[in-house]
């Protein structure tokens, strides 16, 4: 469970620190919620692999994984004049695509039916 919790609480978190005007804090928890985003990714597909849901999930958590990336690329310590629009702007998708996750794990996908 907090393997599914953790890395929208740390783009939460970052996204309160970029609000705040804690930019390197916020690339903190940017650089600390990537590896979270790719367990949350690898478990979706696992969900898949034992066929618990669709291919969605784990395609919607590959690209918020994407987005995190991108989100932490933009604002490396190497561009400077602050934090670009495009860079809130992915963590805020990013909250919305592990919203859309959390709510197609409320409603699990139908199992395949075992062949004979």
């Amino acid at each position: 469970m907090s393997r599914r919790l953790l890395p929208t609480l740390l783009v939460l978190a970052a996204l309160i620190s970029d609000a705040g005007g804690s930019h390197g804090l916020a690339l903190a928890f940017l650089l600390c919620a990537i590896p979270a985003a790719f367990v949350l990714a690898l478990d979706c597909y696992g969900d898949v692999l034992e066929a618990r849901c669709s291919g969605i999930r784990p395609a919607l958590a590959g690209l918020a994984l994407v987005l995190l990336v991108l989100s932490a690329a933009l604002r490396s310590p190497a561009v400077t004049g602050g934090v670009p629009t495009l860079a809130v702007s992915a963590l805020v998708m990013t909250l919305v695509l592990y919203a859309a996750i959390s709510v197609g794990a409320l409603f699990p996908g139908r199992a395949l039916p075992e062949s004979v």
